[in-house]
């Protein structure tokens, strides 16, 4: 049976035969995902659809495409979260007018200079997998291979942090 993911869909990630993690479609462009996955960990998959997102900790994000989610390996277990209070990234952009700064929902667009845009990075998404990968690597699961490294959420935050050297 195929999904079809929508922002707001809160979904359990496997990590072993015994545990989940979970994660949320924090935002939707066209057929692009904003991931957001948690630190906590569950070892009983119905309790992930009691949980309260806005008790969970972030710990990885990216944008990606639904994958996991259309084939039913990453379980939705809720949907319509609201999910504003999640940080989402900020990137820089290449046009002809020069460097800008856009949000993943590309409702934030801002002229940048050189400065700002070497803090930040250009959009890039990730294969699903690799969000699952590191999760299970995050939980000792799984080797963290250095690939991982730039799926931080402490780097969405930076990201936005860095738009403020010059605005804020």
């Amino acid at each position: 049976m195929s999904v079809t993911a929508k922002a707001g869909d809160l979904f359990a990630v496997p990590l072993s035969p015994t545990a989940w993690g979970v994660g949320v479609v924090a935002r939707k462009w066209k057929s692009e995902l904003y991931l957001v996955l948690f630190e906590e960990k569950f070892d009983d998959l119905e309790k992930i659809r009691t949980v309260q997102v806005e008790g969970l900790t972030p710990c990885l994000a990216s944008s990606s495409l639904d994958a996991k989610i259309w084939h039913g390996h990453w379980p939705v277990m809720r949907e319509g979260l609201d999910t504003s209070t999640l940080v989402q990234p900020i990137y820089k952009v290449e046009e002809a007018s020069g460097m800008i700064a856009e949000s993943f929902d590309r409702k934030f667009r801002l002229p940048i200079d050189a400065n700002v845009a070497n803090h930040l990075s250009y959009r890039k998404g990730v294969a699903p997998v690799r969000l699952e990968n590191a999760l299970k690597a995050h939980h000792g699961l799984g080797q963290w291979d250095a690939i991982f490294d730039e799926l931080g959420y402490g780097l969405v935050i930076a990201s936005t942090r860095a738009v403020d050297i010059r605005h804020g």
